[in-house]
């Protein structure tokens, strides 16, 4: 099998000489490094492939499928899990070139490639007066961020992100590339809206775009000891989306050295300035605020600026909670006791992120429904420079999500259902979306999948039968 999957290399070298970078390529050494997450950056494959086109992409799966061959998807690169856009000894795909974007003003709709970042997006966008339902930090790959499903500014207005696709283009495993939308290929369709990369490769989505002439924003730094206060108003905040979607927040604790710093950021969606709904937000005591009239772009580029010092090791996971006060301070108190533990070498951060609410739930594959209360996605993280800390702070995460998780269920408020761009490699997501999607999803993979290639050759993503990694 060895033999075959070497030549398989050599032959894809010979067909685009130019476009695969073996371990002796100077630009082997640049792809590897264009991962965020240290965890990511030290797995190394065989080679890396960047197609300039969906057809080039397709001859490199049909290749790996008949030599067996592992293969690793990389969009952005953005991700936090081992493994999760990158391959061990394997074909890496890296979906850098396939960055198109094309706008049509008269369908309001953009065609855009899976390799862009949303701060190219948005920068294109914006000069032409759109913008689109896309990722709150900048430097977050556009396929990643939908395959997840995606939560930005306009989250309360319009949805997740997935929810904005009206077409995807898709490689399968045989090769063939098919546009999926509701009129075409429309079982696929809907598994792709939430399903992950269970049955292809997307290479391009086709999402509606909005008119767009600014926003209203920023950052808020906060003290410690206001902590409460933020979470006090955050509560009190999210109900008024029911009123006003134009609205967004997102509450971070970071925990550093000891301390932990508070940080809101607050958006209007369009450019409103010190509207009534934010005044609890505003009245908590800050440090410093960067409110004001601003752009999705700049608005996207703070938040990529703060998860800057890529390289580290991520130990990212999630759960999620009803909306309650009374709850979100016991998690906080949770987290911050925990993360004291581990101050003198690695840092934590928690945040809360109120969850989009569809307007037609079963366009998705979430399970969710127009009923369920205000959900809150909790995103647990823990990060370090030392590999040999690696599986101490994943044990830690997985004691304060076990400590979370039954004091929500005590109070009635655990949900079970887990957002994929936040959780971690132990976590069953496609199974916390419920049997019938389950269900849905395996038939749907079986017709466009046949041979599982996406299940067994991609280690990489959710898998529709979940097998957690043998390291947990």
């Amino acid at each position: 099998m060895f033999t075959n999957f070497v030549r398989k290399v050599s032959e894809l070298a010979r067909l685009y000489p130019n476009q695969v970078f073996q371990p002796d390529h100077p630009s082997f050494q640049a792809s590897q490094n264009s991962y965020w997450s240290g965890l990511q950056k030290e797995i190394k494959p065989r080679c890396f492939f960047q197609p300039h086109s969906p057809a080039q992409l397709a001859r490199a799966v049909t290749l790996c499928a008949e030599a067996e061959c592992p293969l690793g998807v990389k969009s952005g690169g953005h991700a936090h899990i081992t493994g999760a856009s990158c391959i061990n000894g394997g074909i890496q795909l890296d979906l850098v070139k396939l960055n198109r974007i094309t706008i049509n003003t008269n369908k309001k709709t953009a065609w855009i490639g899976t390799g862009n970042t949303w701060r190219a997006v948005y920068t294109t966008l914006q000069k032409e007066g759109f913008i689109a339902v896309g990722g709150r930090s900048a430097d977050v790959g556009v396929g990643g961020f939908l395959v997840g499903g995606g939560i930005s500014f306009y989250a309360a207005e319009h949805g997740w992100g997935i929810d904005q696709v009206q077409s995807f283009e898709v490689v399968l495993s045989s090769g063939n590339i098919v546009r999926a939308s509701r009129d075409n290929e429309p079982d696929l369709f809907r598994a792709l809206r939430g399903g992950g990369g269970n049955f292809g490769i997307i290479t391009a989505y086709e999402v509606d775009i909005r008119p767009y002439s600014g926003m209203w924003g920023g950052r808020t730094t906060i003290a410690s000891a206001h902590a409460k206060d933020a979470i006090e108003a955050y509560a009190d905040f999210i109900p008024r989306l029911d009123v006003d979607p134009k609205g967004h927040t997102i509450i971070i604790f970071d925990a550093l050295g000891g301390e932990v710093v508070v940080r809101q950021y607050i958006v209007y969606t369009e450019p409103k300035k010190d509207l009534p709904m934010f005044d609890r937000l505003r009245q908590v005591p800050a440090v410093d605020s960067s409110l004001g009239i601003a752009d999705y772009t700049d608005l996207a580029a703070d938040i990529a600026d703060l998860q800057e010092g890529n390289g580290y090791r991520h130990a990212v996971a999630t759960i999620t909670v009803k909306l309650d006060q009374k709850l979100l301070e016991f998690i906080y108190d949770t987290y911050v006791q925990h993360a004291a533990k581990i101050s003198e070498h690695s840092a934590g951060c928690l945040e809360f992120h109120a969850l989009p609410r569809a307007s037609n739930p079963e366009d998705n594959m979430y399970g969710l429904k127009k009923s369920d209360e205000h959900l809150i996605a909790i995103m647990l993280g823990f990060s370090t420079a030392s590999p040999e800390r690696d599986h101490e702070l994943i044990t830690l995460q997985q004691l304060v999500l076990s400590t979370i998780k039954k004091e929500a269920q005590a109070r009635g408020l655990y949900h079970q259902f887990l957002f994929a761009n936040y959780a971690g490699p132990f976590q069953d997501v496609i199974g916390s979306y419920g049997e019938k999607s389950v269900n849905f999803l395996r038939r749907v993979a079986d017709k466009y999948d046949p041979d599982h290639v996406f299940e067994l050759l991609k280690p990489g993503g959710f898998k529709i039968n979940f097998c957690p990694s043998p390291s947990l």
